[in-house]
């Protein structure tokens, strides 16, 4: 086995040997680590790329996935009567926080102050996947 020498009494070439394998062995070390992080993120982005758009089914039950629709408010209709075509019970405590939604998403401050013509969005959920 080679002896390790003390850095004093290395000669100039030594020295500089000695530096660049310590530099490549840092830049190794850096390389490793850089990997492992790349494939960890890759993992996360996987994993959550696949919980998001996956449509397992748990027994009857299935996942339903939020969408937006745009309606134009016709003569007569409210945000309430417009929020019973739309509302899904399963993912909303009751209508008011459906129409608390609505008026976020449309920005409107009055849930009354709607007009016939106006457009407005609202979200829905379903159980099928729309490309």
């Amino acid at each position: 086995m080679r002896e390790q020498k003390n850095l004093y009494e290395m000669t100039d070439r030594e020295l500089r040997a000695y530096k660049r394998e310590l530099r490549r062995q840092r830049q190794q070390r850096r390389r490793i680590v850089s990997l492992l992080l790349a494939v960890c993120l890759i993992a996360i982005c996987v994993i959550s790329f696949h919980s998001l758009t996956l449509s397992a089914k748990n027994g009857t039950e299935t996942l339903s996935l939020k969408y937006y629709t745009g309606v134009t408010v016709k003569s007569g209709e409210s945000l309430w009567t417009l929020a019973d075509q739309y509302i899904d019970y399963e993912q909303y405590s009751n209508k008011d926080a459906y129409i608390k939604e609505v008026c976020s998403i449309n920005r409107l401050d009055d849930a009354s102050a709607i007009r016939a013509g106006q457009r407005l969005i609202f979200p829905y959920y379903s159980d099928e996947f729309i490309r």
